[in-house]
């Protein structure tokens, strides 16, 4: 009896110490799974060579394991909780708003500068709804947009403050799944921006007058009896005049349109008769430069444009000007126009050098002027107006070129008027 009780103790104190083993190992598994998810392996390869048979196999190295262990999980519990703070304390200290907002339009996360930019009477909150965050029209679209996964920007005027608000499609795992929204604050851009066009518009102005003035002294000159060299610089007056004439009304002109003081006059035009008598005109303009100026025009039968006359045909000729000028002579320029009612598509395209994708980025730019355009006359603010005309008709212009295979800009306006029921 004696023998079998403590056999039976025995068994039952190595039953026991099996379990615990057991259920020590299956902890240890679980742990390096969570340790696998955070990727720390290094630290669980002491268990995994336990486990795979190719480290020590003893009881009495389980509890070095579980020690390393435990502090592995420590090291993973103190990174978490330093990135849980991380992210918050960047939030914070960003001069730039941010806000999210989840799937459901409403506001997930904020921080302290989109509550200070937006300057609600109201502070913000989590689960607001888009419409009370945002109640002018123009945010409400771009954000419809952002969550059907288009990008979208728009000004907002807020506290005396000029805000530029990006809606960014949020969609960390896949499908669109909220939008995020930064707020800038550019009131000061804004202001340099506007003392800008008023200097520029003035400075044009007040010198239209002195110039004018020039102009008339140098005609008078030229039809004095002057000796030759005496002549030779009165033409050269002249010539630095129109170049100054053209800069001061490029000027003007660019000036208008940036400050919103140039108006469209749109009206529904016939495209043929408008494409032809523009490209009659043009060539007239540039007849005796030696280069040839073709046309082509493809729209469905019947269909017309709603555009502004004048500022439609100021584009095509700023930018026909621009490509005879890099044409050399029995070189062409092609001008083709395709109408549909997606859109209006005018293009022009040259024989010229071509333009570097280096600065195909700059050329649209304000006085910006290629390597190749320089020896050429021009203000360097031809592209300038295009690019700002083209905006203000609610389109855009593009460049597309190769050096050596000349280049091609193309004019993309709204869509087409479809053609009138008979």
């Amino acid at each position: 009896m004696l023998f079998l009780g403590v056999g039976l103790e025995t068994s039952i104190h190595k039953g026991a110490s099996f379990l615990w083993i057991l259920g020590l190992l299956l902890t240890l598994a679980l742990v390096m799974v969570l340790m696998a998810r955070w990727q720390v392996r290094p630290v669980a390869a002491p268990l995994e060579q336990l486990l795979s048979g190719t480290g020590p196999r003893a009881i009495e190295d389980l509890p070095g394991a579980w020690s390393a262990l435990e502090r592995a999980n420590l090291e993973l519990r103190e990174r978490a909780a330093r990135e849980d703070r991380l992210l918050p304390g960047i939030m914070a200290r960003l001069e730039e708003g941010v806000l999210l907002l989840g799937a459901d339009g409403q506001l997930e996360q904020f921080n302290p500068a989109a509550q200070r930019h937006l300057g609600l009477s109201a502070p913000l909150t989590k689960g607001m709804p888009v419409a009370d965050v945002f109640l002018d029209p123009d945010g409400r679209a771009a954000v419809k947009r952002a969550y059907q996964g288009t990008s979208g920007e728009w000004r907002l005027t807020r506290a005396a403050r000029s805000l530029r608000v990006r809606a960014i499609p949020f969609a960390p795992l896949g499908p669109v799944s909220g939008v995020l929204l930064t707020l800038d604050d550019i009131t000061s851009q804004e202001a340099l921006e506007t003392t800008r066009q008023k200097f520029i518009s003035n400075v044009s102005h007040e010198l239209k007058t002195p110039v004018t003035a020039i102009r008339i002294a140098a005609e008078n000159l030229q039809e004095e009896e002057l000796p030759d060299v005496a002549r030779g610089n009165a033409a050269s007056i002249l010539r630095s005049v129109d170049r100054l004439a053209l800069l001061l009304g490029d000027l003007s002109e660019l000036s208008r349109i940036e400050s919103g003081a140039l108006h469209l006059a749109p009206v529904s035009l016939d495209p043929t008769a408008f494409f032809e008598t523009t490209l009659q005109e043009l060539r007239q303009q540039h007849g005796g430069t030696g280069v040839e100026l073709a046309g082509s025009l493809t729209a469905p039968a019947g269909i017309r444009i709603l555009a502004d006359p004048l500022r439609l045909n100021q584009v095509l000729e700023n930018l026909v000007s621009n490509a005879v000028k890099f044409t050399p002579p029995g070189g062409q320029v092609m001008v083709t126009a395709t109408l549909t009612d997606q859109g209006q598509t005018w293009e022009v395209r040259d024989q010229g050098p071509g333009i570097p994708e280096a600065e195909q980025g700059r050329i649209f730019e304000r006085f910006y002027r290629a390597q190749a355009a320089k020896a050429k006359p021009g203000t360097g603010l031809g592209l300038a107006i295009v690019k700002h005309l083209c905006r203000l008709m609610g389109g855009e212009v593009t460049v597309e070129s190769r050096p050596g295979e000349g280049a091609t800009f193309r004019v993309m306006l709204p869509p087409s008027q479809k053609p009138e029921a008979s």
